[in-house]
């Protein structure tokens, strides 16, 4: 009778350790999911002008237990080429007049850096435009298995001065807000969101 007693004490431990054993879970990073937004500014108002980057080649990922772990050693470079504003006639004055004023600037590189906190926090974007290298503050968040990446770099910083003053000027009555005065400002804020593949076992 007590090794009847006994064996249905295991039996019972063994089926609640298994049904309350953690679930262990990695991530990984998943390129079709993972989009780059910008917003630039025109007008004495400061109206926005959204657009993507439709090709972000991103290396040195790895599948990790969290989020972070996964994404924070990656490095990436976006195709200048690439750029999205939804006006394929506007795309190419931003590549020729813009981006164009400066010598071998076909492409962004960066990394992060400086990562602090868990599922919201504070990060350093180390960007590189044509030999000028810029860290940029940026926040984060985390819901889920997707991964929000936020913040605003001023272009003034990777010798973009002449390419804003040469955009400005060919789209000048495009750029006139309701003062008449034609503005493009030299702020873009940017968004990162990925949506990294979740598996469980």
């Amino acid at each position: 009778m007590k090794n009847i007693y006994l064996l249905a004490i295991i039996c019972s431990a063994v089926v609640t350790t298994s049904v309350f054993a953690e679930e262990k879970c990695t991530y990984a990073y998943s390129p079709k999911q993972t989009s780059l937004e910008w917003t630039a500014f025109k007008f004495t108002e400061k109206t926005g002008i959204k657009g993507k980057f439709d090709s972000i080649q991103v290396n040195k990922t790895k599948a990790g237990a969290t989020i972070l772990d996964s994404v924070k050693d990656l490095s990436f470079k976006i195709a200048i080429a690439s750029i999205n504003s939804n006006l394929p006639y506007r795309d190419e004055k931003i590549k020729k007049f813009f981006f164009g004023s400066v010598k071998n600037g076909k492409e962004f590189k960066g990394s992060f850096s400086e990562i602090k906190g868990t599922n919201t926090g504070s990060a350093k974007l180390d960007l590189e435009f044509a030999g000028v290298k810029k860290s940029i503050p940026v926040q984060f968040t985390i819901k889920e298995n997707t991964v929000e990446v936020a913040g605003s770099l001023d272009v003034l910083d990777f010798g973009l001065k002449s390419g804003l003053s040469r955009l400005n000027e060919e789209c000048r009555d495009l750029h006139k807000g309701a003062d008449g005065t034609s503005k493009l400002w030299p702020n873009v804020d940017f968004k990162i969101v990925s949506t990294l593949d979740k598996v469980c076992k």
